[in-house]
């Protein structure tokens, strides 16, 4: 069946944005090509997003529209027709334009009529209109301009690949022009490839290290991280998921950080691991935790890099142990005492008083 093909490549989008946008993009095609009548019954459409790509496959589309029988409005009878009832040049213009006769007009009490017959268009040309707007839907918590481009994204676009039967989608969306051509891995396989369907798009793009499908992603972080953790890696679906969609070719690697730091408190721990660094935390058998922790890097295996994430994780510590200690140094009463400074509302009072109230 005819399938169209949709690669819309840009900056790295922000791990919650790319799910979201991938249905959306999805859902005003969809939206666009039945309101096109270019849809088969039971057409079937596929998406994959990463965060430089959000990709969308549709088969099951026609290759053309059907022809329509479409009804037209003319001009009022008043205006159709002089008082003698012959027809003005009103009504003969309007039946020129349209390529009728004027015989063939009915009438209402208000207004002349005809049936028109419209030509459908291939749907590669509705697919030309079609895809941009589709593409300019889509809607974002932030977003952003680039350059010289008017339309607000959430990151620049920068390369779209369009293909309809394996044909090119000709079209320019804020000065960039849709190719058959997509690019691997950023900085370790940029190289540009031509795909005309899906099934070339996904080998080349895993060929160039890029796993377009998400699911797959979600697995090997999961299973990579059991495997290559000492002892039981913390994978919540919500870090599982953050680490999914800031990555293209996730590789879970293990480090560790200094024994000295597990006497801080463990919210302290994962909340410098998980949330500000994106890490696993790594549990021992009775669920205490261990100097040990999972990063997913973006491309395979590297020394450096885990040197490197251990170091920035081990700062990140010696800053809580220092805040940790200072706060240790004041009561909780000191601490509710510093709140009578924060105003609340100006006519509300502070912080403190507020807390009262409650």
């Amino acid at each position: 069946m005819p399938e169209l093909l949709l690669e819309l490549g840009c900056e790295e989008l922000p791990a919650t944005f790319v799910e979201k946008a991938n249905h959306d993009l999805r859902d005003k095609l969809v939206e666009l090509l039945e309101a096109a009548n270019v849809l088969q019954p039971g057409f079937k459409s596929t998406i994959y997003g990463t965060p430089r790509r959000l990709i969308v496959s549709i088969s099951g589309l026609v290759e053309k529209q059907p022809n329509e029988q479409k009804e037209m409005r003319g001009p009022a009878l008043q205006a159709a027709f002089d008082k003698d009832g012959n027809p003005t040049k009103a009504l003969e213009g309007f039946c020129r334009s349209n390529g009728v006769e004027v015989s063939s007009v009915r009438r209402d009490e208000k207004y002349v009529w005809i049936d028109k017959s419209v030509l459908g268009l291939p749907t590669g040309e509705v697919l030309q209109g079609a895809i941009p707007q589709a593409i300019r839907a889509l809607t974002f918590e932030k977003t952003m301009r680039w350059g010289s481009a008017r339309m607000r994204f959430a990151r620049p676009i920068r390369w779209v690949l369009a293909a309809f039967n394996g044909r090119l989608v000709p079209f320019v969306i804020e000065s960039v022009q849709s190719t058959l051509t997509s690019q691997g891995h950023r900085f370790y396989s940029p190289d540009l490839f031509e795909a005309k369907n899906l099934d070339e798009l996904m080998l080349g793009l895993r060929a160039r290290l890029v796993e377009p499908d998400p699911e797959i992603r979600r697995h090997r972080i999961r299973e990579g991280a059991k495997k290559v953790a000492t002892g039981d890696p913390l994978l919540t679906e919500s870090l599982v998921d953050e680490n999914v969609y800031l990555t293209e070719w996730p590789t879970p690697i293990e480090g560790e950080f200094k024994s000295e730091f597990l006497d801080l408190p463990r919210p302290v721990l994962i909340t410098a691991m998980a949330k500000h660094e994106k890490m696993f935390p790594v549990q021992d058998a009775s669920g205490n935790l261990t100097n040990r922790f999972v990063f997913v890097r973006n491309s395979g295996e590297d020394e450096t890099v885990r040197i490197g994430n251990q170091w920035v994780l081990n700062a990140r510590f010696n800053d809580a142990r220092f805040f940790y200690a200072e706060d240790n140094k004041r009561s909780m009463d000191q601490f509710l005492e510093k709140t009578s400074t924060i105003v609340f509302q100006e006519k509300l009072g502070n912080v403190r008083q507020r807390a009262d109230r409650l």
